[in-house]
């Protein structure tokens, strides 16, 4: 158990738990056989081989990298809060964006004024954004429900899946590579629905001001692939106050 202020933390090699208060701080732990927890206010955060939990509680003002967490994720900051059972990828978390690669679900995720890209995505989903794009490529298909305001949303599945659709874009178009699919695109909104293959996983999708597109995955691979660059984001309104934290 270790409290910092306005100081660096190293750890590794930890055989036990590590319990970290951070104040103006910043953090390095690795190969914890337990679970690593983390609180207060931090500035670069960074876990990697963690076999037990991760939970981290307070203010992010940099970066938060994970990588190989064992068990359950939780994180929360005044921004952003997100939970699911394992990390067999690594996640990278700023100001402005939130980029993760083989998240086992099911995934819970709030957050706003963040473009969000997820790739090798496995299990159930549900995802909040508003001021910020999503990007989902899913490695095995969940039941997937996705509400944006003011940003696209992408979601690539396996060309083979079966699933349900129910997607609907106010301000925006729908598109999709999946000929099952009837899209109805009208001057103030667009909606999508239909049962590919034999149906199964529900896919809801619903966004205010964005375009909603439904592809297919080129290939298998292509879900595990790191998330591309993300797109250009649309300036805040010059009332809204700047933020930093994530």
């Amino acid at each position: 158990t270790v409290s910092a202020q306005h100081n660096d933390v190293s750890a590794t090699d930890i055989h036990g738990k590590v319990n970290l208060t951070l104040d103006h701080s910043s953090a390095r732990v690795s190969e914890v056989s337990s679970d690593v927890s983390i609180e207060g206010r931090a500035n670069d955060v960074s876990l990697e081989n963690v076999k037990g939990s991760a939970h981290l509680d307070g203010e992010f003002m940099e970066t938060v990298k994970l990588a190989n967490i064992g068990q359950s994720v939780l994180f929360k900051s005044p921004r952003t809060e997100m939970q699911f059972p394992r990390l067999e990828g690594d996640l990278n978390l700023d100001s402005g964006d939130l980029q993760a690669t083989d998240i086992i679900g099911p995934l819970r995720l709030s957050t706003r004024a963040k473009d969000v890209r997820l790739a090798g995505l496995s299990g159930d989903a549900r995802l909040e954004d508003q001021n910020g794009s999503v990007e989902i490529r899913v490695k095995q298909l969940g039941s997937m429900q996705v509400e944006d305001r003011r940003g696209d949303v992408e979601v690539y599945l396996p060309p083979k899946a079966g699933f349900q659709v129910d997607a609907r874009a106010r301000g925006g178009d729908v598109e999709t590579d999946f000929p099952e699919i009837k899209v109805e695109n009208t001057d103030d909104q667009a909606s999508a629905s239909g049962t590919v293959g034999s149906g199964g996983p529900h896919l809801v999708v619903n966004d205010d001001h964005g375009t909603i597109e439904i592809r297919k995955a080129s290939s298998e691979a292509e879900t595990s692939e790191p998330a591309k660059p993300p797109k250009a984001r649309k300036a805040p309104a010059a009332s809204a106050p700047a933020i930093t934290e994530n």
